[in-house]
Formats: C-alpha cells, structure tokens, sequence
C-alpha cells in the first residue's frame, strides 16, 4: 500500500491562508495511460523478431484430469492454463533494437498452438527508473501494463495478466544508457474460461445465474465494487487457477488493501505474488452472458493470514502489491464476526471464472463442519441449505457470503457442489465468526489485520475506495480559530452543499505537523439529505491544533465544498474571505491552481500562501 509521507507544514493553520496543492502519480504504473513503444512508428517489423514455439498441450487430457479433480468432493480452486517452463532473459532470446533517442527496444514473440489466452510468470524483474515492460498481440491490441520498476512482487519477479489468443509479445523499453534484467520462467497456455465460443462445451457458467447488472443487484452496487476475479499460480507452479476474492475495510478505516478469498484458492505463501485481481469483470446488460472487460487489473499480493480447509474455516487474507487504480472504483466491505445467524444470505462471485453474478437464499444458513448437515458440528462453516434465486459453481469459492439485510460479509464459499443443474444442492462457506480467532496466532486468524486498532469491535461497515465517482477529498484552503490584532476574533464555517439527489455523508479531518495521513477526525460524520446543504462552525475547536492541514471527505460525487474566514469589524458586520475548496481527486498529477483572493494592505489584511506535500514522494 502507498502510504503518504507525513506532511510537513511551515505556515500555521490559525491564521488564515490559502493553501497551495500540487501533486503527482506515477504515470507509468500498470494500467496508466502509456503506449507499447511498438505502437508508434519508426521500428522493424513484427517479422524481424525472435519468434518461440511452445511444446503442444493436449486439452482433453488437462479436461478430464479437471473434470475428476473437481469431482473429488474436495475444494478446489478451477484450473484454466498449463504452465509451461521455459527460461528466456534479455540475454538468450529476444530482439534488440536501438532507437533514435538513444533508447532500446527488446522484443519477443512466444506462441503456444491452440490457447484461447496466454500469460508470463517472470522469476526476475528488475528494471530500471523510466523502464516498461508491457505483453501484448502481435497486432498491439490486447495490451497488458506497462508493468515498471514499481510493479515488482515481493519475491523479485512479476505475474501479468492474460492476452487472449495464442500468440504473445513480450516487449522492454530501457532508456539510454540503462541496464535490466529480466527472466521469464513460465509461459502460460490458456485452454479455458477464457475466449472460448459461448457455443462450446462448457465455455461460460450456467444459464441460471444474475448478471450484477441486472435489477436485482441495484441495493448491492457497493459490494459488487468490492469484488475481483483473481488468477492465481497452483498446483505447485504448474498451473494456474481461478477464484473470486473481495476488498475488505478494516477498523483503522485506512483502505489498506486487504484482499480475502479461500485458503484453497490462495494456498500458501510462495502463490501470493502471482495473484492478477481482473476489478469489474461484468456483463454490461442484465442479459448478456459476456462482454467482460479484462484491462482493469492488478499483480502482485503477499500473504498475512490463512486457515486450512481441511483443520480451520478455509480463508486466506492477503495483501495486495498495490492500491487499485482510483479509476477502478472499488469498495471495501464491512464484514460480521459475531456469532449470528443471518435471516437471509446473499453472495457475489464470478461462476466457472466469468462475468460477475449475483444468488440469493431466503431461509437462515446453518452452522456445521464442512460437507456436513449436523449443527453445529466444528462450528467452522455456514452451510446454505439451496439457494432461491441463481447458484454458485466452480470459480465462485472466495466469495463472500452476505447478511442480506446489513450487507456485511460473514464468510467465504469453500465447499461449492451446486450448480444451475443441481439447484437444490447445498454449498459451504468458511465462517468468519471462527475465522476472526482462527488457530490462535497472527498467521491463522483474521482479528490482527481486520482491527489493527485493537478497539475490540466484531462488525463495521464498508467503505468507499479512492477512486473517481465513489468518495471526494476536498481539501480547505483556510481555516482560522483565534484571536487577532484589534480586537478581531478569526473564525471559519466550513460549507458542504449536496444538490444531488442522494443523501451524503461528509466528515472533517486535520493532519497535524509531523502526523501521518489520514490524520484525526475533527467532526463528523454528518449527514447531508439530497438537495440540503451542511455548515460547521468553529471546526477547530475545542482542539485546535496549531499548524497542519484541513481536508472534508464525503462519500459520493457531485458535492461542493467551500470555507469562509471571518471576524467582526469595528463598523458592524464582518469582512473576511471566502476559499473555494480544492477536489483533491482530481489532482491527479503535476497541476497550477489559481489561487483566489489574495490580499495585502499594510496594517490591514495579509494573506499567507501554505504548500501540502500528501504524496509519498
């Protein structure tokens, strides 16, 4: 997680001023706005490069060895690619070409007859500042990355996403002068689940299911943010697998983000790093069995806390390498530990991998062992009898499992022996509430990472990412509470005007010199009804911190935030300021904002200017 630096304030906040923001991403980050070097003119042609066969996959028999591994009654997470080993570096393979700003170009094109997707696992992956790495089609559609120097995984290497087809490029750019050192160790062949025909055998999930797009998850649509198709190394490295796994909030309210699946989708340690999260993988019509979208994604995860299914409540909680793009949209859900048992239940998952669904059980979920019928049995699964609307299916294990009425989730699916032909099958999730305690220790429970604040609660609710068009950042550029020259009495009012048509909730925060974001809540939060406005008074009292920042967070789109500074004047009436506030979402990266209502008369009104540095670089 990119956590920004403390701020750093050399003006206090107790005299007016206007505050100053300028900030930055890093645009060469996996999925930014940057195109394969191959896509502009002036280089050799795809026919110039080095071109590697891969040995044949025989698909039937990788089908039926999955049809009776996932019939063995055991979980397992679906298998969808061969791992093929290979060992290409920049090196032994590959095409150079030295471009005319000095720059390098490497390519090379790797084919694997027949696969409907390929990927690469990368052992080593170090690239220098301002190098990128992308794979791609032969034709330049299909782009994956640029994957950079940021996008290394904990164990020095790099897991991409797919590219579909049967033919790939992997290609570097390295600046002048520059050096990396790359090693691709697996080449991985597609032969299901995705690109197939939606006529072929088996191709998509069962016609029984909910597209999320469809009317019935319109009171979900910020728990469906939350949710992720994931693919994962398996079966030691010579495969890779499919899951579901979700966003989840935790007490510190930092969107840490803590990504929670099954133990038998995530198995160990060594399988984090290679977990790719597909964000938004849905059909765009309620209707429509396709059309999902694979360019919004991510590499990268380590491993913190995990139970065996077979002893414990079969989850695993990672990390993932980085926060999801804001442009994502996502959600962290708030989850329940309590020992309850939910009235109704409802689940979001991607079935046999595919667009993302919704199902729904109106009756009560039991409490038993897995693949059992007696309650309470170990007390470590709720059982769902059947579900009443849609199902679940190979692929959708790690999802969560939902009190239908709090939306929080309470468990994670493990044992899926439904499907839309055995509608009245039952199926089994890994409890939270025995997760929360897990086997006893840091590595086996869910209470060290789901509250780091230590504050003893068993349930919160989700939380909105830092993505455009879910929550707003308004920072405030003054804010005054003392006493000033001549008798004055600097005050501030912070408005939050709402004209939309949704209540919003909108909270107050300062950072204090030398504290970390996102520093303490001053007041809130409050609630904003549609089309009403918000004014708070006085926000800095009683605390009043002596220098720092100010910012209001509301969680929506289509606010206004603005502050106004002011004192009584010796005539009557008061004079002062007013700031408009500053979107800080929208400062995506190096910006000039005009700064309003500067002022200086001697011995009558100054303004200071402040500087905010909220990035960690």
């Amino acid at each position: 997680m990119n956590t920004p630096a403390p701020y750093r304030s050399s003006s206090a906040i107790l005299a007016p001023f206007i505050l100053l923001f300028v900030g930055s991403t890093n645009l060469f980050s996996a999925g930014a706005d940057r195109v394969p070097r191959s896509a502009l003119p002036g280089i050799q042609s795809m026919d110039n490069i080095e071109r590697r066969e891969m040995p044949m996959v025989d698909t039937e028999e990788l089908l039926a060895e999955d049809q009776e591994r996932e019939n063995s009654g055991k979980p397992v997470a679906p298998r969808f690619a061969k791992n093929i080993p290979v060992d290409y570096t920049l090196d032994n393979s590959g095409t150079w070409e030295l471009l005319e700003d000095g720059s390098r170009l490497w390519r090379l094109r790797l084919s694997s007859a027949g696969a409907l997707s390929m990927n690469l696992g990368l052992a080593v992956f170090n690239l220098p500042e301002d190098a990128a790495f992308w794979v791609h089609a032969p034709d330049g559609s299909g782009v994956q990355g640029p994957y950079t120097s940021k996008n290394r995984n904990a164990l020095g290497g790099l897991w991409t996403a797919i590219v579909l087809g049967d033919d790939l490029v992997a290609e570097l750019q390295l600046p002048k002068n520059a050096e990396a050192n790359l090693r691709i160790t697996s080449v991985n062949h597609g032969y299901r689940f995705f690109g197939e025909r939606e006529s072929a055998v088996n191709a998509k999930r069962g016609s029984c299911h909910i597209n999320v797009a469809c009317p019935q998850g319109d009171p979900w649509r910020d728990q469906i943010r939350s949710v992720a198709r994931f693919t994962v190394s398996c079966e030691g490295g010579s495969a890779t697998c499919l899951c579901t796994g979700q966003l989840v909030n935790n007490t510190a309210q930092d969107l840490t983000p803590y990504f929670l699946s099954a133990q038998h989708c995530i198995e160990q340690e060594s399988d984090a790093p290679s977990v790719v999260a597909y964000w938004n993988y849905e059909s765009p019509a309620c209707d429509d069995i396709a059309g999902g979208n694979l360019s919004q994604n991510q590499s990268g995860s380590t491993l913190v806390s995990s139970s065996l299914y077979e002893t414990g409540s079969d989850f695993s909680l990672v990390e993932l390498d980085d926060d999801p793009l804001p442009s994502y949209n996502v959600y962290y859900l708030g989850w329940d530990a309590r020992d309850q048992i939910p009235d109704a239940t409802t689940t979001i998952h991607h079935p046999s991998g595919d667009e993302k669904s919704i199902s729904f059980d109106y009756d009560p979920p039991t409490v038993t062992s897995l693949g059992g019928n007696l309650s309470p049995g170990d007390g470590n699964y709720l059982r769902v009898g059947a579900w009443d609307e849609a199902t679940t299916e190979g692929g959708s294990s790690g999802g969560c499992l939902y009190v239908s009425s709090t939306r929080r989730c309470v468990g994670t699916l493990s044992g899926v022996f439904a499907c839309c032909s055995a509608l009245d099958h039952p199926v089994w999730f890994g409890r939270l509430a025995a997760q929360w305690t897990g086997e006893g220790t840091p590595e086996t429970r869910l209470s060290d990472w789901l509250d780091p604040t230590n504050s003893g609660a068993l349930f919160i609710d989700g939380k909105n990412g830092a993505g455009a068009g879910s929550e707003e950042s308004w920072l405030v550029p003054a804010v005054a509470s003392r006493t000033g020259a001549g008798s004055t009495d600097w005050k501030s009012q912070i408005a939050v005007v709402n004209p939309t048509s949704e209540s919003r909730s909108a909270s107050v925060y300062a950072v204090t010199d030398g504290q970390g974001w996102p520093g303490e809540l001053l007041s809130g939060p409050h609630t904003i009804g549609a089309n009403q406005s918000l004014y708070i008074d006085d926000v800095l009292l009683p605390e009043r911190p002596s220098s720092g920042l100010i910012y209001v967070t509301v969680n929506g789109i289509g606010t206004a935030v603005s502050c106004r500074t002011f004192t009584p004047s010796a005539q009557g009436g008061t004079y002062g300021q007013g700031q408009p506030g500053i979107l800080l979402n929208s400062v995506s990266s190096a910006s000039e904002l005009i700064l309003p209502l500067i002022h200086s008369a001697p011995g009558i009104f100054r303004t200071n200017i402040g500087f905010a540095q909220t990035s960690a670089g």
